[in-house]
């Protein structure tokens, strides 16, 4: 729930007093956790940030609730500096050159706005050759990357996916990535389409930010009428499982993208 405030505070045509709905159920949430839980969890405690965020965002824009501001005061707990909005600026592959591995994963955010310069299509194949490393079982290497650049097609499976709404039509090229079951040789590895299908699809991640292209990952967790119209649309074999969407475009001169702020790690050592 304070994902989803995060991502509506970063849009550029900002509406103040947005998502109450979400909103309600986030302070609900808080309320309940609250009660039996740690308050000074990661996630609680960013949630709270992510709130006063909105009040303060919103008073920026003369929106005042009152109410929502009481409770949201009322709520135990400190909140942290993790929640939120931070600002994105263009990057070029001459800056990611420069950068060392830890700097360019630590560097990349998605991002839900784009310039209109559009993406040349030899550009995103340069990424997709070098996402071609990625390591997977036995090399089978069973992923394949469809570049969607028809306005009326990516529409039409836009229409079908769930969570582009507010910036989807800002894309200019739309990636959909998908895994091929008949890569697997036996019955136990049928879930190993999936598992090489996302390594592969954060190898298309990385290497578009190395080219300097803005990139949002969007969920392929579909319902059965969506996903039969996307596969009808784009004319999936019956062994090719989507594993996500990529919108694509130009960074813009600045913008502003969800903090999404990494949890603790937690490892555990036998």
């Amino acid at each position: 729930l304070y994902h989803t405030v995060e991502k509506a505070l970063s849009f550029h045509d900002y509406k103040p007093g947005f998502g109450k709905e979400n909103i309600k159920k986030l302070v609900l949430s808080m309320e309940q956790y609250a009660r039996s839980y740690d308050i000074s969890s990661f996630v609680y405690c960013t949630s709270l940030s992510c709130l006063h965020e909105y009040i303060d965002k919103n008073r920026r824009h003369g929106i005042i609730d009152s109410e929502l501001e009481s409770k949201v005061l009322n709520l135990p707990g400190k909140r942290n500096s993790l929640g939120g909005v931070i600002e994105i600026l263009p990057v070029t592959i001459n800056d990611t050159k420069k950068m060392d591995y830890k700097t360019m994963i630590t560097s990349r955010h998605s991002i839900r706005h784009f310039a209109d310069q559009p993406v040349s299509i030899s550009l995103l194949k340069k990424a997709i050759f070098l996402a071609q490393y990625t390591p997977s079982a036995c090399n089978r290497q069973g992923w394949k990357t469809r570049i969607i650049q028809d306005k009326t097609i990516m529409e039409s499976v836009m229409r079908n996916q769930n969570g582009n709404r507010g910036f989807g039509h800002e894309f200019d090229k739309l990636l959909v990535v998908t895994a091929d079951l008949r890569t697997e040789q036996r019955e136990r590895e049928v879930f190993q389409a999936f598992i090489d299908g996302g390594m592969y699809a954060e190898g298309v991640i990385n290497a578009l930010f190395y080219y300097g292209i803005g990139c949002v990952p969007l969920s392929a967790s579909l319902t059965d009428a969506q996903e039969s119209q996307i596969r009808e649309i784009l004319r999936l074999h019956d062994a090719e499982m989507l594993i996500l969407f990529l919108g694509v475009g130009s960074y813009p001169q600045k913008t502003l993208t969800t903090r999404s702020e990494r949890r603790p790690v937690e490892v555990e050592v036998i």
